[in-house]
């Protein structure tokens, strides 16, 4: 297999040419976070594939693929592989091959053509709409430029050309935008609302309601955790740390508060980054061909998050079905979203792929765990004893710094953790008696009652069976 970086438009002409003389194998293009795959035989490119290709009404392939390809000449940073492999199902078969020649000569004729009629419509996926009547309009009415290109018996630089025509003549204008395959194109979306303002500058409850009653999806930040929002609610907590409410009662006011506004895709992606389950983790970039990695991710359709550390900056490119949906740019603690990805080595690699990380059970519960540890240390002399010896046997929890903390992050755990916290009830019910129990409960829990209401995690504000346990 060949492998290695693309710059320039002049690097990806040169691959071209290198690659189809004498070769027979699949070249695959990575740019602009998409891939297209030529399949290639002795100077010829006989199939392609790329990501979203529609499975019908393409009668015009040889269209398409210099659509694709002019796409990774207007955007030549990236990354290619050659590899030898056999023409598979996922390949669309041009009805003439095509020689790398008239493949470089044609692409250079339609990019300019291109680049002149996106500055137009804006958007390759813009719908187009006929203003008056004109012979053939049907093949152009309500269609996206893609659309016509592909469904159109002429050469696509005369079916660009004729567009443009069309346009300037008023017999067509923009209706709509989509994407391919959506009713409406996506993207991540980061912006700060709050960024770096000391807790003793701000009303953190306010703020904690506002999040609350505005639907707010997001994150909100400190030098200690990050606590994420959808649609106003807190679903995860990172890292797992139930001093979080502790913090909200009491907030050390030298620490800086930041709140992300993000869309809850990105957000449920971006938030891979506390997974305790990397299929690559910090891995240096002399061990990795990271192109490869792009491209797989693409190929399989999958979703997660790939992370690129460098000494000055990291670098989030968030996936969502094998489609790059963006990438954020960490510098200093704080992210921004970024166009293009440009590395420099050494770089360290961490791949992780999607798994759900909501948590916000889990911490509340681990809460009430201590909480309810800490009043039977008050009132039976011996639970010390035998509540460590529970722990030290647990894969679950540990003791540390005083207070029961998890070893990892307890997937779908609660069940095991909820039967912990029956265990402590069941000795507090057996030693102090049931009312002398929920008094001192309801004492400890008062303090926090007005976080946990704010927050919105009261329906985890809740103990198993009473008479369960007993």
């Amino acid at each position: 297999m060949l492998s290695g970086y693309i710059n320039t438009a002049q690097d990806v002409v040169d691959i071209i040419n290198s690659c189809l003389i004498n070769k027979e194998g699949i070249l695959d293009f990575f740019s602009n976070g998409s891939f297209i795959s030529l399949y290639v035989e002795k100077g010829y490119v006989k199939a392609f594939s790329t990501a979203n290709i529609p499975s019908s009404n393409v009668r015009n392939k040889i269209a398409l693929l210099f659509y694709h390809m002019s796409e990774v000449l207007e955007n030549p940073e990236g990354f290619f592989t050659f590899r030898e492999d056999k023409l598979n199902e996922n390949f669309l078969v041009l009805e003439q091959p095509i020689q790398a020649e008239e493949l470089v000569l044609q692409l250079q004729l339609i990019s300019t053509e291109l680049r002149s009629l996106i500055e137009k419509v804006i958007t390759p996926f813009a719908v187009l709409k006929a203003q008056k009547p004109f012979e053939g309009m049907e093949r152009y009415n309500e269609k996206s430029l893609y659309e016509i290109i592909s469904s159109s018996e002429e050469s696509i630089l005369d079916t660009l050309r004729k567009v443009k025509e069309l346009l300037l003549q008023g017999f067509l204008d923009i209706h709509q935008f989509y994407n391919i395959g959506e009713e409406k194109e996506e993207k991540l979306y980061a912006e700060y609302i709050i960024k770096d303002v000391e807790a003793k500058k701000i009303n953190l409850s306010s703020i904690l309601e506002n999040l609350r009653l505005s639907k707010f999806t997001g994150f909100l930040k400190t030098q200690d955790f990050e606590l994420y929002y959808v649609k106003g609610k807190p679903i995860s907590l990172y890292p797992i740390n139930y001093d979080v409410f502790e913090f909200f009662l009491n907030p050390n006011s030298s620490v800086q508060v930041n709140v992300v506004s993000m869309d809850a895709v990105s957000m449920n992606l971006y938030m891979l980054r506390h997974s305790e389950k990397r299929s690559i983790s910090n891995l240096h970039s002399d061990f990795i061909e990271v192109g490869k990695v792009f491209m797989g991710i693409s190929k399989s359709k999958s979703s997660g998050l790939i992370t690129l550390y460098t000494p000055q900056r990291n670098f989030h490119l968030l996936y969502e079905e094998g489609n790059l949906r963006g990438i954020l740019q960490e510098e200093q603690g704080h992210i921004k979203v970024v166009s293009q990805l440009k590395l420099e080595k050494p770089f360290w690699v961490d791949v992780v792929f999607y798994e759900p990380m909501g948590n916000m059970s889990t911490i509340v519960y681990l809460f009430l765990i201590n909480l309810v540890y800490g009043i039977l240390l008050k009132h039976v002399s011996d639970v010390a004893q035998s509540v460590m010896g529970y722990i030290a046997s647990s894969d679950i929890f540990l003791y540390e710094e005083g207070s029961i903390r998890y070893r990892k992050n307890p997937k779908e755990e609660d069940d095991a953790i909820l039967s912990f916290l029956s265990t402590l009830l069941d000795i507090g019910y057996r030693t102090l008696g049931q009312k002398k129990l929920e008094e001192a409960l309801e004492s400890a829990l008062q303090p926090y009652r007005d976080v946990f209401k704010i927050m919105d995690v009261e329906e985890f504000i809740k103990f198993p069976d009473e008479s369960a346990s007993r």
